[in-house]
């Protein structure tokens, strides 16, 4: 069965770099599926200069020719809206009847459906995956379902974390009935592991389907040409040190505070431990941390690497740390799993399911979320480890990794993509 795939409603405001998950993970799965012989088109904001793919070399739908500015959306926000009122108005109508506020993104996002309908008559997609379950998604579902083309949902934290978005602001009544009308538009619901529990409030268990965060497993477990000090210095951070490591976002929730206040009491207690850091956004609040628990030139900041640079990066590392904070966690990560891919020993926080990536003692540990004192133990317990063990701890990290790589994770997605077309084409028969 050749298929027409696609994937809209990705979050972040481009293509990568920087590599933020959902829209990394857009494109393995869609490099995979093409190589399987199916087509598979992804709808980003803009294309930066110098954006980078991985090499799915897909087709591509662009809401704007560059960075959007307040000007571009206006004119997007027009330009949609002429090409289609009855369309736009529906849609308007539609999401403000189950979140009855006028808001910027109302307005400006009920353009985006009628953007997504003329991609849709372009396309001519089987299926459309929409990533996240925002209004986006809202807009992209209501347009699936009017062309009578069946539509999944790749859903995150943004159905159980009561903090987020339109959580925040409904009461329990409220949310149970926005929940249930937007999720109904999906023929099956995709729930990132622990975050499935969320769409499970609203739905049968029949339409949801539990998955993982997944990686290149392979890309990432090649060895490096170079040796640990030549990558290091790579990066301007020659010297023979234990260098802890974390990729995500320069955000609170991220947790790369621990790690500068945890390497900061083991650096007073004299042991020569230093912080790698990669993320997007501005890294100045950690910058200031550093500075402020006096070990600014032991701590390392790195933004918007490309993905053969990113693989350096977790060569230069002696371990890798995972210590999302809040209940935005979902899965194992795909820095972590790429990490782990790379043969690093890991320690994570008790939050979510990133306990699941250890094998206490074995290729890590897993410390009590926010318990900065035993953070620092257990990166000192990793610090003495001779290198064999250090090797050994590594090697067990990837194992694990490798049940979470792209290609089979793929195979699964597919499947059920599959199953929601075949369910679809059924219903769609049995109601003439």
């Amino acid at each position: 069965m050749h298929l027409k795939i696609l994937i809209t409603g990705t979050t972040g405001e481009s293509m990568p770099p920087p590599y933020g998950g959902i829209p990394k993970v857009c494109l393995l799965y869609s490099k995979v599926w093409k190589k399987m012989g199916h087509e598979v088109g992804i709808v980003f904001t803009y294309r930066p200069q110098n954006a980078n793919d991985l090499g799915a070399d897909v087709k591509y739908f662009f809401e704007y020719n560059s960075k959007p500015n307040k000007f571009k959306k206006f004119f997007f926000f027009l330009k949609y809206l002429f090409l289609s009122p009855l369309l736009y108005l529906r849609l308007f109508v539609s999401y403000f009847i189950i979140y009855p506020r006028i808001s910027y993104e109302l307005i400006l996002y009920s353009a985006y459906g009628v953007f997504i309908d003329k991609i849709i008559l372009t396309f001519k997609p089987d299926i459309i995956l929409s990533e996240t379950a925002l209004i986006k998604t809202f807009m992209a579902a209501k347009v699936a379902n009017y062309r009578r083309v069946p539509i999944l949902f790749d859903t995150y934290a943004e159905i159980r974390d009561l903090s987020m978005g339109v959580n925040a602001v409904l009461d329990k009544n409220e949310r149970t009935k926005y929940w249930k009308s937007f999720l109904k538009m999906a023929e099956f619901v995709f729930g990132l592991s622990n975050c499935s529990d969320g769409a499970l409030l609203y739905l049968p268990r029949e339409k949801v389907k539990i998955f993982y965060d997944v990686c290149d497993f392979n890309f990432y477990n090649s060895l490096a040409k170079e040796d640990i000090y030549t990558l290091r210095k790579h990066f301007n951070m020659s010297g023979d040190f234990f260098l802890v490591g974390s990729v995500g976002a320069y955000e609170f929730r991220k947790g790369h505070d621990y790690l500068i206040k945890a390497v900061a009491i083991l650096s007073k207690m004299g042991y020569d431990i230093r912080v790698a850091l990669c993320g997007a956004g501005d890294p100045g609040k950690w910058k200031k941390l550093a500075i402020k628990e006096g070990i600014e030139e032991k701590v390392y900041f790195f933004k918007d690497l490309y993905e053969e640079e990113l693989a350096k990066f977790y060569k230069t590392l002696n371990l890798y740390v995972n210590l999302s904070n809040t209940p935005r966690s979902c899965g194992l990560d795909l820095a972590l799993l790429e990490a782990m891919s790379s043969g690093l020993p890991i320690i994570v926080y008790d939050n979510g399911i990133l306990p699941e990536a250890v094998i206490e003692g074995k290729n890590g540990f897993v410390v009590r979320t926010g318990d900065i004192d035993n953070l620092s133990r257990a990166i000192l317990k990793i610090y003495n480890m001779t290198d064999e063990e250090l090797v050994i701890m590594g090697r067990e990290s990837s194992l694990i990794a490798f049940k979470y790589d792209i290609n089979r994770a793929a195979e699964i997605k597919l499947n059920w993509i599959k199953e929601a077309i075949i369910s679809f084409n059924n219903k769609s028969k049995s109601n003439q």
